[in-house]
């Protein structure tokens, strides 16, 4: 651009101007082997009109252009004329929404949050080495979602589960890697107590039977039902780890010094089969038959959906006599098995 100094000289034999003195064309075609013909640089800027920042194309085309906030971006002096343009974060939730791109029914590292609307088992791709990675899924189906991959930092974990409507939170530290960050969970917890006390026919000697009373359920339960009037019955999708807790007590039909066991059942929906857990097995004996016998007794197992637990009875005298119950109540209360 023009300045004070002067910074050519005249030179007679090789330049386009053989004389000290100019015509308008001669100086027109002086300035052209300056490269300020029509379109090129030079000329292109001197010709702009308005403010803003100078761009200029492969033709030699300038424009004159000013810097534009998108995503949430605000831009202080986009022209430049009143001073250097500033850059900062004017709506947190747009730049939010954009670095938190989605993408549906699909696991990828490129996009921040994946959204689960069908099927029961994804595949879930390692993440970048070298590198800290976030990722989060959201489980938008009402199934339980695995997601499966060698990709985990435990070793101990093969498979991870999403809750109906639940969601993880995936995070890499740089050896690629993810550890997986469960969100709270909600309370598993049941209660059923005898609303209609019944008796149980203990006919043959040590065998567990069903107890007989009608159960009512507790209204804090959650996660639970009642089951044909006499189970607790776990209603969730994802697999729990309970401790259930039994507390009976029941007087004979007739007879006396006969002693009753009193079990935990167990009935496992996936099986459809039975098992009254011996490790919670406790005994109480009763003198005659007006003698009532206070138990309680507690166990430890996982149950799926649909898996019920109950109390279960037996009677060790030779000639056992039926259980009538006074009072019973089981509880069970328990958290997801998220991992395995």
């Amino acid at each position: 651009m023009p300045d004070g100094a002067k910074n050519f000289t005249y030179d007679g034999t090789n330049g386009p101007i053989s004389t000290t003195t100019v015509t308008r064309a001669e100086l027109i075609t002086a300035m052209e082997h300056l490269n300020y013909a029509e379109g090129y640089n030079i000329r292109a800027i001197d010709e702009l009109g308005g403010t803003g920042l100078v761009s200029v194309d492969s033709l030699g085309n300038a424009f004159a252009r000013s810097i534009a906030g998108d995503n949430g971006l605000s831009v202080s002096n986009a022209t430049g004329v009143s001073g250097n343009p500033t850059i900062g974060i004017g709506t947190p939730s747009a730049v939010r929404q954009a670095i938190d791109n989605t993408e549906a029914n699909t696991i990828t590292n490129s996009v921040a949050v994946s959204i689960l609307s069908s099927g029961t088992s994804y595949a879930v791709p390692a993440p970048s080495s070298g590198v800290i990675s976030r990722k989060t899924i959201i489980n938008n189906t009402a199934s339980m979602i695995t997601l499966t991959g060698a990709v985990w930092e435990d070793p101990s974990i093969t498979t991870v589960r999403i809750v109906p409507r639940g969601s993880v939170t995936l995070v890499s530290g740089v050896g690629g890697f993810w550890h997986v960050i469960h969100p709270f969970a909600e309370q598993v917890y049941g209660l059923i107590y005898t609303s209609t006390p019944g008796t149980t026919a203990t006919a043959v000697q040590n065998q567990q039977y069903p107890e007989n009373s009608v159960y009512t359920l507790g209204s804090s339960s959650n996660l639970f039902a009642l089951d044909s009037s006499r189970r607790l019955k776990y209603t969730g999708k994802v697999p729990v780890s309970v401790d259930v807790n039994v507390v009976f007590a029941g007087t004979l039909a007739a007879g006396a010094g006969e002693t009753i066991e009193i079990t935990v059942g167990h009935y496992d929906a996936s099986t459809t089969s039975t098992t009254y857990l011996v490790e919670s097995e406790i005994n109480e004996y009763l003198a005659n038959a007006t003698d009532v016998s206070v138990g309680s007794t507690f166990a430890s197992l996982v149950l799926e959906e649909n898996d019920y637990v109950f109390i279960g009875l037996a009677n060790e005298d030779a000639t056992p006599q039926s259980v009538t119950a006074s009072h019973a109540i089981i509880q069970a209360r328990g958290q997801y098995i998220l991992t395995t």
